[in-house]
């Protein structure tokens, strides 16, 4: 009976926890401000007397080590603010996921210091995750009309702190996509897989060093974006998922990273660590102008994602006749409400025409260079004091056709917030395909080769999504 007294005294301490470390700060600086008076008694509790402040950091502080470990539910895994405006993109990028849970981290860590808060003794695990669900209707490149209703995404994950400078994050996700060989029926296909599963050791209260391990998406470019359904074709053909160590350096103008990786894709022998790169970054701000730049190199860009769709089909072997580096380069720019998103990726070298070949012509085959960049401009705004945001993006390929993309993609959206956590956003996408005469040659990539069929190439199609995402 003794910790009942404790538990509702403290109750507030696990409400505001549902909430991000900033809602956090806020909520105690309102509490601050209010004049509680020595007399004050507890609601709940008539009898008791409401301790100082200190008193009250002493009582929370005893019912976390008394209980030990606890599950919270917070958005710090996802590293997706609530509620904010500058949060409306539709799809957060996951490069760089450990350097933004180590800055949310040393967030928490300063505030602890600040207020004289010993650390916990005990392991502490943040729960977050999403649900997203798309309707959309199309007429696609032929002309025929298409509608759908899928559940586009789901998303579990798992941030577990045991000490100041060594944090675990797991990632599982569902995969919506359809494998012919398995089955057409997409329920069927509805597979929970590990996304992003690492180990990072760092404290940047500490050291600016930190150094991660695991299954990351590897930092060679940036694809945030405000598209609600359709990405970016950078981030379709180049954003690479790997199994990799990278040791990373973080200022608050500067920023570095390495990482090293056994590929799928190789030259010569298939049984070493065969991929390596590195990017380095600058941050600076004047006034209300704030930019985030960035460039990388990759020593092998056929292990990305939207190239493994094609290298990885089975009746290829991932031998290449030589590896293609890869140059990215990005930046984000903010001033007021306007945001201008800029990414370019692109092959360094050609592809052997025997790996994989590109016509222009129909007739005269070469091995491409495939190359692409994305473009979007977003005004922010409120409506009924909901953040709100309109974005007009431009992305394009070039030589890209047998990994299965159109040529062109403009896409126009429109994203509102209808309650904390819940991102509604309406989408206008349209796709110019490849040319009528661009033809591929070798081994297509897996699955529906919508992109690569001949009689859709030439043409343009059209689509409007309504995309629901609640994340918390």
């Amino acid at each position: 009976m003794k910790l009942l007294p404790i538990l509702l005294l403290t109750l507030p301490l696990f409400a505001v926890q549902e909430g991000t470390f900033l809602q956090y700060k806020e909520a105690e600086a309102v509490t601050e401000e209010k004049d509680i008076r020595e007399d004050y008694q507890y609601p709940l509790l008539k009898e008791i007397q409401a301790p100082t402040k200190e008193q009250e950091l002493s009582l929370q502080q005893q019912v976390i080590d008394y209980f030990g470990t606890f599950v919270t539910s917070s958005p710090y895994p996802g590293v997706r603010a609530t509620y904010e405006g500058t949060e409306l993109m539709s799809s957060l990028s996951s490069v760089n996921k450990d350097l933004q849970i180590l800055l949310e981290l040393e967030e928490a860590m300063l505030y602890l210091k600040e207020k004289n808060i010993p650390y916990p003794d005990n392991p502490r695990i943040f729960l977050s995750g999403q649900i997203e669900v798309t309707g959309i209707v199309q007429k696609d490149a032929t002309g025929h009309p298409e509608s759908d209703i899928d559940l586009s995404d789901t998303e579990i994950d798992f941030l577990i702190v045991v000490a100041p400078w060594i944090y675990g994050y797991v990632g599982l996700e569902y995969d919506n996509s359809i494998d012919p060989a398995l089955s057409q029926d997409r329920i069927q296909n509805s597979r929970i897989h590990g996304d992003s599963i690492f180990v990072t050791l760092g404290d940047f209260t500490f050291s600016p060093w930190y150094l991660t391990i695991g299954q990351t998406y590897i930092p060679f470019g940036q694809y945030t974006t405000y598209d609600a359904i359709h990405n970016p074709l950078t981030k379709v053909l180049f954003r690479t998922l790997a199994r990799d160590v990278a040791l990373g350096f973080y200022t608050n103008h500067f920023q570095f990273s390495a990482y090293v990786f056994k590929g799928s894709s190789y030259a010569d022998s298939g049984n070493n660590i065969n991929n390596y790169g590195a990017t380095g970054g600058v941050s600076f701000n004047i006034k209300t102008f704030e930019a985030k730049m960035a460039v990388g190199l990759i020593r092998n860009i056929a292990d990305s994602l939207g190239m493994q769709a094609f290298f990885g089909n089975p009746l290829n072997s991932e031998k290449l006749h030589h590896v293609v580096p890869g140059l990215n380069a990005h930046g984000i720019f903010t001033y007021g409400n306007w945001t201008l998103i800029l990414a370019y990726n692109q092959a360094i070298r050609n592809f052997n025409h025997l790996d994989v070949a590109f016509s222009k012509n129909g007739t005269t085959f070469f091995g491409p260079r495939p190359k692409a960049f994305d473009a979007e401009l977003a005004y922010a705004f409120q409506i009924m004091q909901r953040p709100t945001s309109i974005a007009l993006s431009y992305t394009r390929s070039y030589e890209a056709l047998p990994f299965n993309v159109p040529k062109e993609r403009t896409t126009l959206t429109c994203a509102t917030y209808v309650y904390r956590g819940c991102l509604l956003s309406f989408e206008f996408n349209s796709d110019k395909l490849y040319d009528k005469n661009n033809r591929v040659s070798n081994n297509f990539a897996r699955g529906n080769p919508y992109f690569i069929n001949p009689q859709n190439l030439g043409h343009r199609d059209y689509s409007f999504g309504i995309d629901f995402l609640m994340y918390f």
